[in-house]
């Protein structure tokens, strides 16, 4: 039978969890509201409490960041399932597409919050993705979905990570220019400039064959 105790951390550790979430919601109202480069007074101002119980939950501003670029990876992750499933039956030009749209509708929607992830804060070089975190993140996950796209068609998985993180790093160049320009075209131009580019290459993939080990 439990112990008191075992409930009483368990309470404690969900009611954690909740003050977390909680907390990076919060800070990506002030991000939206005073910028790319909010102060953590400003955050707390935000949360109604004080720095102090921010660091408590975090431990420093990296901390509050890592959080923050796993919170906006969770966004365009929810984005992308539909077309990772497609991805594993023969869609990649799909996955494409869809990574460009759902990459560059964060840029549209929240362009403070999108500064904020690829600036990370001095404190988190060599804590966290010295890219901004975001990108290193997508491209695990593209890279996932290629794989799984490379292995039931029998093909070599040894260049999906390749693969993958370069389609996000393109998908990138093409945000940062277009935060630049001032987003001067429209986003559905860009994404099917992306489609233009990527799709011809990836339509004909698996008709291509089997890629040889180089000797």
């Amino acid at each position: 039978m439990p112990s008191s105790t075992d409930g009483r951390d368990t309470r404690w550790e969900d009611h954690r969890t909740r003050r977390r979430v909680a907390l990076v919601e919060d800070t990506l109202r002030a991000i939206r509201k005073y910028g790319a480069g909010v102060g953590m007074d400003d955050i707390a101002v935000q949360a109604g409490t004080s720095k102090t119980v921010i660091y408590r939950h975090f431990g420093d501003r990296a901390g509050l960041y890592a959080a923050v670029v796993a919170k906006v990876h969770s966004y365009i992750h929810s984005d992308l399932r539909a077309a990772l499933a497609l991805a594993e039956s023969g869609g990649l030009a799909t996955l494409a597409h869809d990574l460009a749209d759902a990459y560059l509708s964060l840029v549209e929607r929240d362009p403070e919050i999108y500064r904020f992830v690829m600036n990370p804060p001095p404190a988190s070089v060599g804590r966290v993705d010295p890219l901004g975190g975001l990108p290193e993140a997508i491209g695990d996950h593209v890279a996932r979905g290629v794989a799984a796209h490379l292995a039931a068609f029998g093909r070599d998985t040894a260049c999906a990570a390749t693969w993958g993180h370069g389609l996000v790093g393109f998908v990138r160049a093409v945000a940062d220019r277009w935060m630049a320009t001032g987003q001067a075209e429209p986003k559905h131009e860009l994404v099917a400039y992306v489609d233009a580019f990527v799709r011809p290459a990836l339509a004909g993939l698996d008709n291509q064959p089997q890629l040889q080990e180089q000797r």
